[in-house]
C-alpha cells in the first residue's frame, strides 16, 4: 500500500526549477558537498547517495560545476 501511495505522490512531482526552492537548498547542498570532500573515509553507500544529491541538485537547479 505504501508503494502505491508513493507512486501516486511522485507521479505529480516536477523538476525543481522554482528559484526559491533552489536558493533555499543551495547552502545545505554546498555543506553536504564540502563534508563529502573533507571526509573521504565516508562509507561508500553514504558517499554515493550524497554525491547523487549534489549532482541532482546541480542539474535540477542549473548549477554549473
Amino acid at each position: 500500500m505504501m508503494i502505491v501511495t508513493l507512486i501516486g505522490v511522485t507521479g505529480c512531482a516536477t523538476r525543481a526549477s522554482e528559484p526559491g526552492l533552489c536558493a533555499g537548498l543551495r547552502p545545505h547542498v554546498a555543506a553536504l558537498s564540502d563534508a563529502l570532500a573533507a571526509h573521504p573515509n565516508t562509507p561508500d553507500p553514504v558517499g554515493e547517495a550524497g554525491t547523487d544529491v549534489v549532482i541532482g541538485f546541480g542539474a535540477g537547479c542549473r548549477v554549473k560545476p
